[in-house]
């Protein structure tokens, strides 16, 4: 029996990475599933963005683009995706994203073998070297991640989604709201709320560059804290991985055996410290970050 899916990339400014990714995905191995669309959203793009998409639809009419005027937000470029999807399956890549082998069909079969699987989320692991001070916190809370994913997932608890490569329902999900800051956790609590499982496929790996400097860094943190806050204002929604009793058993074991790089973990504290500050004084000024790139 053949199926046919969706993927939507939300892509502002991905001049340099949009044509590999797409290229990659178009030629990743599907089994009997038939990618039917790729669906490009590049609203308010203002590099190469737009010429590199148009100039791949040219070779193949699979690709399509959507491309408003202005900025509005992942969110809302997630929810034009899956308002123009045809398929049930949709699974979502951030443009700046590299693909690993096999890793849509791995990420996709739970939803294919289970009717009861609402969102699934793959691995996303840093491109950046780990001998690097960035990189190693990278790879650091990378590392917790998956952790923490797996941890969840074998007590049968939510896992955390990541929102660099996941896949959903559309009739689950339905629609992402723009001030959703973590379009991740939402589609989470919609598939949650409807009695559906959300699921972490630690084989489904694609790679992404993270952070390399002290701004970009905190940004960065600030707009995942940010979003943890908004979903528990706006929705009564915890994020598993934020509960004390589940993180610091975890965070404490991969401090010990990261002990040698021990003052790179308490920088790190430092930096999610004044993240956590920064993202709930916006909260407070009803400042949310919608908005990224």
């Amino acid at each position: 029996m053949t199926v046919k899916i969706s993927a939507g990339i939300p892509a502002y400014n991905e001049e340099k990475t949009i044509g590999q990714l797409i290229k990659t995905l178009l030629n990743q191995p599907l089994g009997d599933v038939v990618l039917e669309e790729v669906i490009v959203e590049t609203s308010g793009s203002t590099d190469g963005t737009d010429a590199k998409v148009r100039e791949m639809i040219r070779s193949d009419s699979r690709i399509q683009i959507v491309s408003k005027r202005g900025r509005r937000g992942k969110s809302a470029a997630l929810d034009t995706i899956l308002q123009h999807a045809k398929e049930e399956v949709v699974v979502f890549i951030d443009g700046d994203a590299f693909l690993g082998k096999d890793c849509v069909s791995t990420l996709i079969r739970p939803l294919l073998s289970d009717r009861k699987v609402g969102v699934s989320s793959g691995t996303v692991i840093s491109k950046m070297e780990e001998n690097l001070f960035f990189g190693f916190l990278s790879h650091f809370i990378r590392e917790q991640h998956r952790e923490l994913c797996a941890h969840l997932a074998e007590r049968n608890m939510a896992p955390k989604v990541d929102g660099t490569f996941y896949a959903v329902r559309k009739s689950v999900v339905e629609g992402f709201p723009t001030y959703a800051v973590s379009d991740d956790e939402y589609a989470s609590w919609r598939a949650q709320r409807k009695g559906y499982k959300v699921v972490y496929v630690p084989d489904a790996v694609v790679y992404t560059e993270d952070p390399a400097s002290f701004k970009d860094f905190i940004e960065w943190q600030k707009r995942i804290i940010a979003g943890q806050m908004y979903m528990k204002k706006h929705f009564n929604y915890v994020v598993p991985t934020t509960k004390a009793s589940v993180l610091l058993p975890i965070f404490l074991r991969l401090t010990r055996k990261h002990w040698r790089k021990l003052h790179h973990v308490s920088t790190l504290l430092l930096l999610e410290a004044v993240s956590f500050i920064l993202s709930f004084r916006m909260l407070l000024q009803h400042k949310v970050p919608y908005i990224y790139g």
